[in-house]
């Protein structure tokens, strides 16, 4: 749209109505004006003013306009046609005229069905009157027709009109389609007018040098034969397509003896420019030239004038045609262009609703574009709703699982010795709370104090039964010393027995589970602290990025799911309890574990590379199982990176995991280029306890239970060094149950 100036007012209500009616008066006056610029080129302005009176006064306005306006052509040709082909026009107008649709377009269908329509049934009714004057005359009017239709666009345009507050006004904007329709329709028909009014100014010089010469062939003939009065005859002029007929009288009666050939009036080159700009004095009159002495010869040019005209038409021809085209197309473009606005219209309404839109179909690849954006932006926030509302639903029910905390602030208070936060709730808003610790537990704050990632396990402060708590907390404050956001999580089995079983051979199967509890829940929850951190902050409806909280919403239930399993299966471990079977596909599994190791990865800048197979049959397994054995292999490979970097190898940094398929069984490796095996681990790196890492930074736990889930399943895992280069390989090995009946 094009922005002007503010809108100013040119008339008052009380002056309103009297300049209406000067205006219908002038109106009136121009259009009884028959301008006549060339041999059958008359210009006519009476559908300039109805168009202009029904787009601002309504269609009543219109007709009556359009019938005072038309009715002098009633003087002009004899009959009222055009009076009735105006009235029509406007019918036709407000029938299909709808918002934006250009005048200019409709105008040229209406000319180009109807017009031409009456006009081939006038010369039907008038038989005498040549088929290519008639064309001439239907070019001519469609032509002068869409042009005042166009002007009439782009006046009512730029000047809007109100008559309820009798108002006259200029607009601040015009309207995109009106505008180029009307500025395409005035090129492209004045291009053709201009041709065809050029074309048709030349037709009296043509007949001019045409006249020159027939008196030329006269003068030869009278000569060759003297000529006699009342001689009639026919006259052929070389390369004329048909003979004219002549008749020879004495000058004085000439005019008399011309009507015996069908003349109605004679032409010696000296008529009034009115009579020889119309049709019917070229089809009506003959040329008078001297035939001899005291004799005149009048000679009849029609076949030669309708030649003209045939050769006029013929040239403007390509020109009609583009202009056919150019209206189609145009007719196509505002078809295309409301057919856009309404698709925008109900993708606005759909984002007003809250609901899911179906991705539409625009006809301009722009539109289209920005409406797929829009509706995938507005569906997508639609999903991140209903996806809060899941999360809100499964933070509900992980609370109650695992009495679940969230907060934000958190900071240590060594004085009080208790953590100090904000817990975040819905319902009640934002309150200060604090948590006492118990004083052995003190210094692990202490030295936990600058990182940005943290996990501590403490006792609480005022508590007899030694119970215990994990703290997950993440991006720490300098200035304030506080953590952002964190979250508590109850254990529900007592560090201190924890630390007895490590310590007990005895008891390891028990003492290892119950151990890995902290060791399984560590990576999963740790996920549940930064997905509702990002939560926290992307839960404003507004937020441009709902793609980005969607993902980590997704991830938050997963993990959520994830978390409570593996909580259920560790706090029921003293007997082993397996974890319940369902249909699971490898692949899936594989690349579940790898999204959520991918931030480990990114941190430590290693290069995970995977084969995996598009498709593989499904398999009973436990599907939380096989996710945790492809994490703990892709951290202790992320382990062994980082070891082997320490030992001065720059280099080490790649992963590599695979997956292929035998008749019987299906093979996952996870193969690193990392430190390698510990010869003094080797043999023993399934056992209990056994770990290669620094103090603190592993239990010795992981491979254990990966052996246990494998062994559970009725398949195998290895553990080998990889043969002339780095880094070692965990080999996984599924067996494929056979159908029955094979």
């Amino acid at each position: 749209m094009l922005n002007l100036v503010r809108p100013r007012e040119h008339a008052t209500a009380p002056a309103f109505w009297p300049l209406a009616g000067v205006a219908f008066v002038v109106a009136i006056a121009l259009s009884s004006m028959r301008l006549v610029a060339a041999p059958g080129f008359e210009f006519y302005l009476g559908p300039l003013f109805y168009l202009l009176a029904y787009r601002w006064f309504g269609l009543t306005a219109g007709l009556t306009v359009a019938a005072a306006t038309m009715a002098p052509s009633i003087l002009w040709w004899g009959h009222p046609v055009s009076v009735l082909l105006a009235l029509g026009h406007v019918l036709v107008i407000h029938r299909f005229a709808r918002g934006q649709q250009s005048l200019a377009s409709l105008t040229f269908v209406y000319q180009a069905t109807i017009g031409v329509a009456a006009a081939l049934a006038l010369v039907w009714v008038h038989s005498d009157t040549p088929i290519e004057v008639a064309a001439v005359v239907s070019l001519r009017k469609i032509l002068c027709e869409i042009l005042l239709a166009a002007v009439a666009d782009l006046i009512t345009l730029g000047l809007i009109v109100d008559p309820v507050r009798g108002t006259v006004r200029r607009a601040r904007q015009f309207g995109l389609q009106r505008s180029l329709e009307a500025a395409v329709s005035i090129a492209v028909a004045g291009a053709t007018t201009l041709f065809l009014l050029g074309e048709l100014r030349h037709v009296g010089d043509r007949l001019a040098i045409h006249e020159q010469e027939v008196a030329q062939a006269v003068a030869e003939r009278e000569r060759k034969e003297p000529l006699r009065p009342g001689q009639r005859s026919t006259l052929l002029l070389p390369g004329a397509r048909a003979a004219m007929p002549f008749v020879v009288d004495r000058t004085a009666t000439i005019g008399a003896a011309a009507g015996r050939i069908g003349c109605a009036r004679t032409d010696a080159g000296q008529a009034g420019p009115d009579d020889r700009d119309t049709f019917a004095y070229w089809l009506t009159m003959c040329y008078v030239v001297p035939a001899g002495p005291g004799l005149s010869a009048a000679v009849a040019p029609q076949p030669h004038v309708l030649a003209l005209f045939g050769d006029v038409l013929r040239g403007v021809t390509p020109m009609m045609i583009f202009l056919v085209i150019a209206e189609l197309g145009l007719l196509a473009f505002g078809r295309a262009i409301r057919r856009s606005m309404r698709l925008w219209e109900a993708a606005l309404r759909g984002f007003g609703a809250r609901e899911t839109l179906a991705l539409p179909h625009a006809p301009f690849h722009e539109t289209d574009a920005l409406l797929r954006a829009f509706v995938s932006t507005n569906n997508e926030y639609v999903v991140a709703e209903q996806e809060r509302q899941r999360l809100s639903r499964a933070v509900d029910e992980l609370r109650s699982t695992i009495e679940l905390k969230l907060f934000n602030d958190v900071g240590f208070d060594p004085a009080t010795c208790a953590l100090h936060f904000v817990k975040i709730d819905p319902i009640t808003g934002e309150r200060g709370l604090s948590f006492p610790v118990h004083g052995a537990d003190a210094g692990q704050f202490a030295a936990s104090a600058g990182k940005h990632d943290v996990m501590i396990e403490f006792r609480r402060g005022d508590s007899g039964d030694d119970q215990w708590y994990l703290l997950l907390a993440h991006e720490y404050d300098e200035a304030r010393g506080h953590w952002r956001y964190g979250c508590l999580i109850r254990l529900r089995t007592a560090k201190a027995f924890q630390s007895r079983m490590r310590h007990n051979a005895r008891l390891m199967e028990l003492g290892g589970m119950a151990s890995a509890l902290s060791h399984e829940l560590r990576q999963p929850l740790f996920t549940i602290s930064l997905a509702a951190e990002n939560g926290s902050l992307m839960l404003d409806p507004s937020d441009p990025s709902a793609a980005k909280v969607a993902a980590k919403f997704e991830r938050i239930i997963e993990q959520v799911e994830r978390a409570s399993s593996i909580v259920q299966r560790t706090s029921s471990y003293a007997r082993l309890e397996r974890d319940e079977r369902e249909p699971t596909n490898l692949v899936q599994a594989t690349h579940d574990a790898i999204r959520f190791m991918r931030p480990v990865m990114t941190e430590r800048s290693i290069h995970l590379r995977t084969k995996l197979p598009a498709h593989v049959p499904m398999l009973l397994l436990p599907r939380i199982g096989i996710e945790q054995i492809v994490v703990n292999a892709l951290q202790n490979a992320a382990d062994s990176i980082d070891a082997a970097r320490e030992c001065g190898r720059a280099d080490a940094g790649r992963i590599a995991i695979a997956l292929w398929q035998a008749a019987d069984a299906m093979t996952v490796t996870i193969t690193d280029d990392g430190a390698g095996i510990n010869d003094a681990v080797g043999p023993r790196a399934f056992d209990a306890f056994c770990t290669s890492k620094p103090a603190g930074k592993g239990t010795g736990l992981g491979l254990f239970v990966c052996r246990q889930i494998m062994d559970e399943v009725g398949g195998s895992i290895a553990l080998t060094a990889n043969d002339g280069r780095p880094g070692a390989t965990l080999t996984l090995r599924f067996l494929i149950a056979e159908e029955p009946g094979r």
